[in-house]
C-alpha cells in the first residue's frame, strides 16, 4: 500500500488480523487551503483526540469496541498539483476496500474519494456551497469540491451559510438540494440510496468547532449534526464517508469535537444495520 505510519493509530484500530469492518485512513493535504492553512494536521489531531474519548456510547448503548477498524495510515500525498494529488489518492483506492473512512485534509480530497465508491448520490454537510467550476483558476480547488462530484452522482448540500452568486444560480438551475443552516427542519432526505457522506467540519459553528478552514457564524450544533446524520442513516445506506478541514495540530476542542463526531457516527452507523 502507498501508505506510511502516523503519530499514533485511531483509538479504536485494530491490534490484530481480523476481518475489519472499516479501514479508516489520512490525507493530510491541504494545498488549495485558501484562508486558514493546516489541514494536513488533521488526521493525526483527530487520531490523538480519539484516545481522550471513552468507547462507551450512552445513547445508543454500544461499545464501540465491537466494531473492528483497521488505521492504514496517512496516504503520502504530493503538495502543491491538486490534479497528480487527485490521481495518487484514485490510485491508493485501488488498494481500499469499502467501506472506509478517511480524514482530512482540505475538502478537495472528498472528489476522488467519491470516484472510488459511485454512489447513488453524495451529501455534503458544510457551510459553503463549493459549486464554484474553478477558484483561483484551480477547478480541482476546496472551493469546487460540490461542483466536481455533482459531474460523477447527485449531490445534496446541508447546513450552508455563505456562497457566490454564481454557485447560488448554478445549485438552483442544476436543481441541487441545498439547505440552510436556518432551514434543516426542512430537508427531504433521499430514500434507500447507497449514500457518500462528506462532513465539512466547518458545518459547525465556529463556537463549537472554532479550528477549521474557513470558519462562518450561525452553523449548526453538535447535535443538530448527529440528528442530520441519524435521519440519514435511517433511510439510506452508508457506503463510505469522510470528515475534512481540521486545521489543528493538536488534540485541542476542535480534534475532540472532530473525533467525537466520527465516534457518535459510528455508533450509529453500526445501530442501524444491525
Amino acid at each position: 500500500m502507498i501508505f506510511f505510519s502516523q503519530t499514533g493509530p485511531f483509538a479504536l484500530a485494530l491490534d490484530s488480523s481480523e476481518e475489519p469492518d472499516a479501514l479508516l485512513f489520512g490525507i493530510p493535504y491541504d494545498s488549495t487551503s485558501s484562508f486558514n492553512t493546516g489541514a494536513r494536521w488533521g488526521p493525526d489531531s483527530i487520531r490523538r483526540a480519539s484516545h481522550h474519548l471513552e468507547p462507551y456510547d450512552c445513547n445508543t448503548e454500544r461499545d464501540l469496541r465491537d466494531i473492528k477498524i483497521r488505521d492504514v495510515g496517512n496516504l503520502h500525498v504530493r503538495h502543491g498539483d491538486p490534479a497528480a494529488h487527485n490521481k495518487i489518492i484514485k490510485k491508493a483506492l485501488t488498494e481500499i476496500s469499502l467501506p472506509f473512512i478517511a480524514l482530512g485534509g482540505d475538502h478537495s480530497i472528498s472528489y476522488p474519494l467519491v470516484s472510488r465508491c459511485a454512489p447513488d448520490l453524495c451529501i455534503c454537510l458544510d457551510a459553503h456551497l463549493d459549486l464554484r467550476d474553478e477558484y483561483l483558476g484551480e477547478p480541482f480547488s476546496h472551493a469546487c469540491t460540490s461542483r466536481r462530484i455533482s459531474e460523477i452522482c447527485p449531490v445534496h448540500i446541508y447546513g450552508y451559510r455563505e456562497c457566490s452568486q454564481e454557485e447560488y444560480h448554478y445549485a438552483r438551475t442544476h436543481s441541487i438540494p441545498i439547505y440552510s443552516a436556518a432551514d434543516m427542519e426542512s430537508i427531504q432526505y433521499p430514500v434507500d440510496k447507497t449514500v457518500y457522506l462528506s462532513i465539512d467540519l466547518d458545518v459547525l459553528d465556529p463556537s463549537v468547532a472554532p479550528a477549521v478552514s474557513n470558519p462562518v457564524p450561525g452553523g449548526l450544533s453538535f447535535n443538530e449534526v448527529i440528528n442530520t446524520i441519524q435521519s440519514i442513516l435511517q433511510h439510506n445506506t452508508l457506503v463510505s464517508m469522510d470528515i475534512c478541514e481540521l486545521c489543528s495540530q493538536y488534540a485541542d476542542v476542535s480534534a475532540v469535537t472532530a473525533a467525537s463526531l466520527l465516534f457518535k457516527i459510528l455508533a450509529l452507523w453500526r445501530n442501524v444495520y444491525e
